[in-house]
């Protein structure tokens, strides 16, 4: 994640490296920091997507090559977005760039815990590695209107309602979003650093699911079903 990500803030870098220098640096840098979560998160979305799609044609299933070349790619396009901002080509291009970034802000940084130079510490997990829990209702559309969040975490929730119901319902897919909502119903309130977390885990648990085309092939283990 950090290789592709940071490889990708590079050669976003490096296609816009024109004076003035020392600007384009730090917005590259500031840049790769608030996307790396959101970016994190569409990335998964998209190997979720590339995951169905393998199995709906009868190619071989590949997800996590699809995660890392869409995360390296997002953060061209994000560095080269910080670049143009510091330089727009066109004034009005300003307010296009902008509001993008500042969700990626209000994402990045839902509460106090979350200002901290590097937006991923999950370097080692001890936590026990979650098991699925069943289909409910969305929980994150429920949560949006409960108390006790931050204006910055409803944004996620919205985001998170929203995607929803579109994740595909393949195996390795589907077990990243029972470990997701299963997680969320433990730490509701959850910090930005705790959603990174949390989808590692979640990856994790989804791993014997890697290239199945179907439960019957990889049952899911009989506790996700109480």
């Amino acid at each position: 994640m950090h290789v592709a990500s940071l490889g990708g803030a590079a050669l976003g870098l490096l296609a816009t490296w024109r004076e003035p220098r020392a600007p384009r640096l730090i917005a590259t840098l500031v840049a790769w920091r608030l996307a790396y979560f959101p970016i994190m998160v569409f990335s998964g979305h998209v190997a979720s997507i590339v995951e169905w799609s393998c199995l709906g044609v009868g190619l071989p299933v590949v997800v996590y090559p699809a995660f890392l070349l869409n995360v390296a790619w997002m953060h061209v396009a994000s560095a080269v977005a910080a670049g143009m901002l510091v330089r727009p080509p066109w004034p009005w291009l300003r307010w296009v760039i902008a509001p993008a970034f500042l969700v990626a802000t209000l994402v990045s940084f839902m509460k106090p815990a979350d200002f901290h130079p590097l937006p991923d510490r999950a370097w080692a997990l001890d936590a026990p590695i979650p098991v699925p829990r069943a289909e409910r209702t969305n929980p994150y559309f429920e949560a949006l209107i409960g108390p006790g969040y931050f204006p910055t975490q409803r944004v996620m929730l919205l985001a998170a309602g929203v995607t929803y119901a579109t994740i595909p319902p393949s195996p390795w897919a589907t077990t990243v979003k029972a470990v997701l909502e299963g997680d969320f119903e433990v730490n509701p309130h959850g910090s930005t650093a705790d959603r990174v977390a949390e989808h590692y885990l979640a990856y994790h648990a989804a791993q014997p699911f890697l290239g199945c085309r179907d439960f019957a092939e990889c049952p899911l283990p009989e506790a996700a079903l109480d």
